[in-house]
């Protein structure tokens, strides 16, 4: 009973997104809807959002008017707010652990014992140096530390055993709420503590940020710059010291002098080496922070020196220029004094060539626009993306994986000014985060290795609106610019390019892994980033009636016979058809033709709505579900009787459809399996859907000039699988 299709005319109707990198070439019409531009960074002045949706203010409120202490529900004195393996509910690092609040540790306790310092900030038994180095490096600058660490909190006026801080995540603020239980083990605190054992900030502010995370074992293991974004919403550069920039020392005095956030760190050949002291008293493994510089005379020329504090407050350099260094008396007695304060506190200075030789990374964190700590000190211009990889769908790996990696997003930025000091040559710094992994680590899943490749875009890119074409030349490209790909949360790396247009593809290093990422773009100059995505249209010849192959009176005699007496087909009687032919075909694979599909399917040339199909009808459906099943075929090229995301996109293009990287991806996770394969019956359902909703947008064309704007709401309902 099925039979070959005439070829169709191409005439068309589309659909194009404003905002988008979309430009309708084909003729005659385009539907057009106007939808706001995602990715646009947040304004500094955004207002910061209740974490949890817990409100710092209405549930302060709320205790003192009900003279109770907070106990915080989402984060409870519980096992499993400490960890899930070496701090889990069953490990013997846990066992003799008590949640207190500080007036039960000791008499009078302040959240702030007179100005906060970095001396402020001990180690306890977690291995969260990262953390530690990155608030401690906090302390010195003031309205960064307001910001994150809100002032008016005690626990004496208005007290009511709730605190709350607040973290930059993925381009807002949260603000999260905790109560002050913290874990002992014998009266003492058993993570982060101060100098001063009655100051609490320090402890409390580790255990939003593990609220955060997730757990307080969650916080073990880290990079430092990943915290001084969370303090900050600044852009994190890692420069490796092994392969140094000539002009290491001034970009670093730069980030001095911008209030930068700097950190350093040696690296460990394996976790036996984690925490080991060198014979120069030095951590290997452990997070220092970079506080500060300084060029000193000596023997008629200038010795650069680095000031650096480990976040332990003791175990400090002994080379030269450490606390005990005979160099320190060859200077004159008022910079002795200014720089040499001898003290067990962590604090130390070091020559330039031996944080260079000790140390192995050094990580800065630049404020940005969403610093909010100086409206006046707007250095960057930026751009955010938020986007995801959907396994199945654009998850499609490092350029490795040829057949897939064409699949994954895609963002276009255009450098058109030159930096000012540098003529030819435009600075771009992009960042790429992956969202929400450290709270996954108690399900077994930790940071994925992500990277992405930067492309110059050809000049016949614009006019490559299909599938098909993209598909084709994205694999031949060759990368100007690659960043590292490795598991951490960000990868931020600098550029010197020229003007012109690149295109950016952020991927996980291996195929159909999925997550949710941030991508943030930052130039010196103007520029413009937006998502490279395809137009949205249905050519005409999706609603044209396609000619029936065969012998017509065949045809006829096999209605007859199988439409029972009232002579119509219904959903019933479709499905023991289709169910009986795709039986006789393997290259077909079906999960068996629901109700639901046949429904669809009849619905499209039902013309008085009974639900069934005469003659005329029917035939119109056999000659359109024939010409779908031919598509499948074809392009199911690995014959395995399914199609995944890259066979899909193309037999959509086949049949007349063309859709942006939204609508393929509801599709996918619409009519894809657990693995996200489309078998036939799910096929044909995916494009009766699509013929329908199309011809809803075409009845919108009022003026039958092809365009139709349709608004944000009535996209989303039309687009609606209920």
């Amino acid at each position: 009973m099925f039979s070959d299709l005439s070829p169709s005319s191409h005439t068309y109707t589309t659909l194009t997104f404003v905002g988008r990198t979309c430009t309708v070439t084909m003729a005659p019409a385009a539907i057009t809807v106007r939808l706001l531009k995602d990715g646009d960074l947040p304004s500094p002045r955004q207002v910061t959002r209740p974490y949890l949706e817990q409100d710092y203010d209405k549930l302060l409120q709320e205790c003192l008017q009900q003279g109770r202490l907070f106990e915080d529900p989402k984060f409870p004195a519980e096992p499993k707010s400490l960890g899930y393996n070496q701090l889990g509910p069953w490990s013997s690092e846990t066992r003799d652990i008590q949640w207190k609040r500080p007036q039960e540790i000791c008499q009078s306790p302040q959240f702030v014992c007179e100005d906060m310092k970095w001396t402020d900030v001990c180690q306890g038994q977690l291995g969260n140096c990262w953390f530690l180095a990155a608030a401690a490096s906090l302390t010195l600058y003031p309205a960064l530390m307001e910001q994150v660490v809100p002032s008016q909190q005690s626990f004496t006026t208005g007290y009511a055993g709730i605190f709350h801080f607040k973290f930059w995540q993925y381009g807002e603020w949260q603000d999260v709420v905790i109560d002050d239980r913290l874990p002992t083990k014998h009266g003492e605190l058993v993570f982060v503590s101060s100098a001063q054992k009655t100051e609490f900030w320090a402890a409390l502010l580790e255990k939003a940020y593990a609220k955060l995370n997730g757990s307080y074992e969650a916080l073990n293991g880290g990079w430092i710059n990943e915290a001084f974004v969370d303090f900050t919403g600044g852009l994190d550069e890692s420069i490796n010291l092994q392969l140094p920039l000539p002009n290491l020392y001034p970009l670093i005095q730069k980030a001095v002098e911008k209030r930068s956030l700097m950190g350093t760190s040696i690296n460990i050949a394996s976790q036996n080496e984690s925490e080991m002291k060198t014979p120069e008293g030095l951590v290997k493994g452990h997070a220092y922070s970079v506080i500060g510089v300084y060029e000193v005379e000596k023997n008629g020329g200038k010795v650069q020196l680095l000031q650096l504090r480990n976040p332990w407050g003791k175990v400090e350099w002994n080379g030269r220029w450490s606390d005990n260094s005979p160099l320190w008396s060859q200077l004159d007695p008022a910079l002795q004094a200014k720089l040499h304060i001898k003290a067990e506190n962590g604090e130390f200075w070091m020559q330039m060539e031996d944080f260079m030789r000790c140390f192995n990374t050094l990580e800065i964190c630049n404020l940005t626009p969403d610093s909010l700590c100086d409206e006046n000190a707007q250095s960057w211009n930026a751009n955010s993306f938020q986007g995801s990889w959907v396994r199945g769908h654009n998850a499609g790996g490092c350029r490795n994986y040829t057949s897939t990696f064409w699949t994954n997003p895609q963002f276009l930025v255009t450098l058109r000014e030159e930096d000012e000091d540098e003529a030819g040559i435009c600075t771009l710094l992009v960042s790429l985060m992956q969202k929400n992994r450290r709270q996954k680590r108690s399900v077994g899943r930790d940071f994925l290795i992500i990277g992405f490749e930067i492309f110059q875009v050809p000049e016949k890119f614009d006019q490559m609106n299909l599938v098909s074409q993209r598909m084709t030349l994205i694999p031949s490209l060759i990368p100007v610019r690659l960043s590292p790909f490795v598991a951490q949360r960000d990868v931020t790396s600098r550029y010197q390019l020229p003007p012109g247009r690149y295109m950016i593809i952020p991927s996980t290093f291996h195929p159909h892994e999925q997550a949710v990422f941030s991508l943030r773009v930052f130039t010196e100059k103007q520029h413009t980033l937006t998502e490279i995505d395809y137009e949205i249209m249905a050519e005409q010849s999706v609603f044209q009636e396609s000619p029936l192959r065969g012998s017509l009176e065949t045809f006829n005699a096999h209605f007859a016979r199988l439409s029972g007496q009232d002579q119509e087909i219904s959903a019933e009687e479709l499905q023991r058809i289709l169910l009986q032919i795709t039986s006789k075909h393997t290259h077909l694979k079906t999960d068996g033709f629901t109700l639901e599909t046949c429904t669809s399917l009849l619905n499209l040339v039902d013309r008085d709505s009974n639900g069934k199909n005469n003659l005329e009808e029917f035939k119109k459906l056999w000659s359109k579900i024939k010409d779908w099943e031919h598509i499948f075929k074809n392009y199911d090229k690995d014959q395995s009787g399914t199609m995944n995301v890259q066979e899909l996109r193309v037999a959509l293009e086949a049949a007349g459809f063309h859709l942006n990287n939204q609508f393929v991806e509801s599709l996918c996770q619409r009519y894809g399996d657990d693995i996200m394969k489309v078998d036939f019956d799910s096929f044909l359902s995916c494009l009766a859907h699509l013929t329908h909703i199309f011809g809803k947008w075409r009845s919108l064309d009022l003026d039958k000039d092809g365009v139709v704007s349709i608004s944000k709401q009535q996209w989303l309902k039309l687009t609606s699988f209920h």
